[in-house]
């Protein structure tokens, strides 16, 4: 449940207070359309705002645009606030009505079934779900969460708060840092794709003896894949978000407050800068560095270093505006192609062989 009167008293920097109860109390959030007496909904345009008007939720958050209309739109009984960034309110608000938690509570603090090392340290208010593994000296901080069939092997740290979904795998040596959260069927710390070639031509494995080190407040989603370094370690820093299926191979070292959309694909050694952010389904080659504020549009393809900030596209990748100008382009390829011969024919500068496809 939320009050009005939490926003009031704890987020005032980010919502203004513009009229109503602030007795008013929700119980839940919801979308206009689906909105009753008890729901905190958020508007963020004239449509909304009508359609939340006629729910007559406790607590309406406005987008400050629509300002003008608000105080007349509204009922009285209902408590509003304006706030400058929609997604921002979600982010402070939404965390009051998240049951989460209830997911691994409800079996209680450590499930009969959960398999702990003797040797393995647990600290405080830590849940263990159905059928975990935690291995030999493996540390877990306080208030962690730990999923049911999730495998937590020798040697492998978790700092407080962090909460690993059903069925993670976090190898042996790893770490893992405070207020991290990893969704179900994620590796992290499996063996790097690492081969050498012998005059008979078979690849023999190079072992991995390294890790994975993952900072503080790091997301990763579903079906992600994070390889352990060959001697050194693979980093994600502090700040950094992984959508789901993505791909971190050995040696790899993701820099602060990265966005890593789904499908992102990177190969070895490679470094990335902070606050890098790329659009789905992009890939990064082997032995490359990007900066800083380096942003890729969807389906980009980086083979060269990328040392200068800024938004790129395409590949070969270009800077996002000429990247769109070619795409715009690809399409009159073959209009092109053929005004371009009948020139050249036209203008008797070589031999043009029949082509079917001229019209």
């Amino acid at each position: 449940m939320l009050s009005a009167r939490t926003i009031q008293d704890l987020h005032a920097d980010i919502f203004t207070f513009l009229s109503g109860n602030l007795d008013r109390s929700a119980t839940h959030c919801r979308v206009p359309t689906e909105a009753s007496d008890e729901s905190l909904v958020y508007a963020s345009d004239a449509d909304q705002l009508a359609e939340a008007r006629s729910h007559r939720p406790a607590i309406l958050i406005v987008q400050s645009k629509i300002l003008a209309a608000t105080l007349a739109a509204v009922d009285e009984a209902t408590c509003v606030f304006s706030v400058q960034n929609i997604p921002m309110g979600m982010a402070v608000l939404l965390k009051y009505f998240d049951d989460k938690c209830l997911r691994f509570t409800q079996w209680g603090e450590h499930h009969a079934t959960a398999v702990v090392h003797q040797t393995a340290r647990i600290g405080q208010r830590v849940f263990l779900g159905p059928y975990c593994v935690v291995g030999a000296h493996a540390f877990i901080g306080d208030d962690c969460m730990i999923g049911a069939h999730t495998v937590i092997e020798n040697g492998a740290q978790i700092g407080a708060r962090t909460m690993l979904h059903p069925h993670v795998f976090l190898g042996s040596g790893c770490q893992i840092g405070s207020d991290c959260e990893v969704h179900p069927h994620t590796s992290i710390g499996s063996d790097g794709f690492g081969y050498a070639m012998g005059c008979d031509g078979r690849p023999r494995k190079i072992p991995h003896l390294g890790n994975v080190k993952i900072g503080d407040a790091v997301e990763i989603g579903s079906n992600c894949a994070i390889d352990r370094a060959t001697l050194t370690s693979t980093y994600i820093r502090s700040g950094t978000k992984l959508d789901n299926i993505c791909h971190i191979a050995h040696n790899c070292d993701l820099g602060e407050n990265g966005f890593f959309t789904a499908g992102f694909m990177m190969g070895g050694s490679t470094k990335i800068g902070r606050q890098f952010s790329a659009g789905g389904n992009s890939v990064v080659t082997a032995h490359v560095t990007l900066g800083d504020n380096v942003v890729l549009a969807g389906r980009s393809t980086v083979t060269n270093d990328v040392p200068q900030a800024g938004p790129y596209g395409g590949y070969p990748l270009q800077p996002l505006k000429e990247a769109m100008k070619t795409i715009v382009n690809i399409g009159h390829l073959n209009e092109i192609r053929k005004n371009l011969r009948r020139v050249m024919k036209k203008l008797n500068l070589e031999e043009v062989a029949p082509d079917s496809t001229d019209v």
